[in-house]
Order: structure tokens, then C-alpha cells, then sequence
């Protein structure tokens, strides 16, 4: 039996998360442009991720399930640290607060109801934001896990939240990563490992929406 078919999610005790669908790492019009936010955004786009969280989004919000953003955003002249990945990421300043890179792309704007949470540390969100008082606060105890990239911030954020006794649910569809072989390798070999990997489609069904 797959881990799809086994699902069972109970939407009062479930919280919708998004990590770092912003403008400077998914937007379409960063496609062609050199460094991670080109790539990751055909990525994004050849997943057709963007239309499938909406659907999820719109889903959930019907249902009242709670709905977390995820993001970076960086102070400027904030220091990083020296890795390959920051250095990579800062050849071109990318996710700097107040700017329209760093928000929300319009597509999935939140909501009055809904939760930004933001860092300017950590390579993933479970460190530097309210994730966890948060998802408390509002008595969640199963996060459904979307964004990117697949194998740092949203795995990252599966790894942490497994530590802290919260039930992971990676909707694989609507996530992303570069190159495919990445997202893939997280997606079959470590996630299955600590957390329920499933479909847009199977969420969807599971709120009751379908």
C-alpha cells in the first residue's frame, strides 16, 4: 500500500505552509535570468506548482485550515554565512526586505487571516520565525508541507518539525527544487523516510473538497 493511499488528515488539527514562494525565487519573469532564481523559476513553472497551490490554498481557506508563509527576507549589508549556497545566492542580492523580490508572489497573496512569517537567518524556516508558538497557538499538530526548494527549506523544515513531534505531509506536486534530479532524490529517498508524501490532488480530497 503507498503512503498516498494511507493518508488520513484531519483538517481541524492541520495547517497549510508555503515556504518561499516569493517573487525573487519563483516568478516567471526571473526565467532565463542567470543564477538560482532563473532556474527555480522554470522549475516552478515546468511543475505548473503555482496553479496547484492555488487550488490548495482555496481549498483549505474553504475549509478553515490555517494557512503559513514561510519566508526570507534579508536586511541589507546583513552578513551571511561563508557556504557555497549563500555565496551562490548573493552573486545578485536576492530576498531583501521591502523590496518586490522579497514578497509574495501576487498569485498566492496572503490573506488578512493568513500568517507571514519571515527570517533574515537560517537556511529554512523552522529556524528565526514563530513557526512552532504559532502552530501551537492554533493547536496544529500536522503541517502539509509546499514550496521550495524541495531538498533545503522544505526539507529542512520537515526534519526540524519531525524533532518537535509534528505530523509531515509533503504535497510532492507542489514543490520544487533544481536541478529535477534534487527534488527527486528528497522527494523518494529522505522524505518518505519522516513524513506522508502525497498529491494536490489527494489533499484536496482529504479536506473534502473534491
Amino acid at each position: 500500500m503507498s503512503e498516498e493511499t494511507r493518508l488520513v488528515l484531519d483538517p481541524d488539527r492541520a495547517a497549510l505552509c508555503i515556504v518561499e514562494m516569493q517573487n525573487d525565487m519563483v516568478h516567471e519573469a526571473n526565467i532565463e535570468k542567470r543564477g538560482i532564481r532563473g532556474v527555480l523559476a522554470a522549475q516552478v513553472q515546468k511543475r505548473g506548482v503555482i496553479a496547484k497551490l492555488q487550488t490548495l490554498l482555496a481549498a483549505a481557506r474553504q475549509r478553515q485550515v490555517p494557512i503559513l508563509y514561510i519566508n526570507f527576507a534579508l536586511k541589507p549589508g546583513f552578513p551571511r554565512p561563508n557556504t557555497l549556497l549563500h555565496r551562490r545566492s548573493q552573486r545578485e542580492p536576492t530576498l531583501v526586505e521591502g523590496t518586490w523580490g522579497a514578497q509574495i508572489h501576487d498569485a498566492l497573496a496572503a490573506q488578512p487571516q493568513d500568517f507571514v512569517l519571515e527570517r533574515t537567518v537560517g537556511i529554512d524556516g523552522s529556524y528565526g520565525t514563530q513557526l512552532y508558538p504559532v502552530l501551537r497557538q492554533l493547536k496544529r499538530s500536522t503541517m502539509i508541507m509546499t514550496g521550495v526548494s524541495t531538498n533545503l527549506a522544505v526539507e529542512g523544515i520537515v526534519r526540524a518539525s519531525v524533532n518537535r513531534g509534528f505530523d509531515l505531509v509533503v504535497v510532492e506536486d507542489c514543490c520544487a527544487s533544481f536541478p529535477d534530479e534534487w527534488h527527486r532524490f528528497s522527494i523518494d529517498n529522505i522524505l518518505p523516510l519522516i513524513a506522508t508524501v502525497t498529491s494536490c490532488d489527494n489533499i484536496i480530497e482529504q479536506l473534502g473538497m473534491s
